[in-house]
């Protein structure tokens, strides 16, 4: 089974299988979006949940914040979309250097 996420700001579209983050799906599917860590710490790819809902198999991430999940945020490297989502990223045109 997989969800459609679809980029609001950027007018993409992808598919993300149940057992993948969204980042994972657009990297595999060669689509770039804001990322540092890839691993919920940095909060470069944050974004807002338009449409649908996100899980966190692992917990909160360190770098979402409370406020972050009471204002309808997220984040693609370690959110999981249980339906399909339209979100809105935060920063979609920074070039952010991956974390190694």
């Amino acid at each position: 089974m997989s969800f459609k996420v679809t980029v609001s700001n950027s007018d993409t579209s992808f598919s993300v299988e149940t057992d993948e983050s969204i980042l994972a799906a657009a990297k595999r599917q060669n689509i770039s979006l804001p990322y540092g860590c890839d691993n919920g710490v940095c909060g470069a790819c944050i974004y807002r949940i338009i449409e649908g809902e996100v899980r966190y198999p692992d917990g909160q991430p360190f770098a979402l914040l409370d406020e972050d999940i009471e204002a309808g945020k997220g984040l693609c490297c370690v959110g999981y979309p249980v339906s399909d989502m339209v979100i809105e990223l935060e920063y979609p045109d920074e070039d952010f250097e991956p974390w190694v």
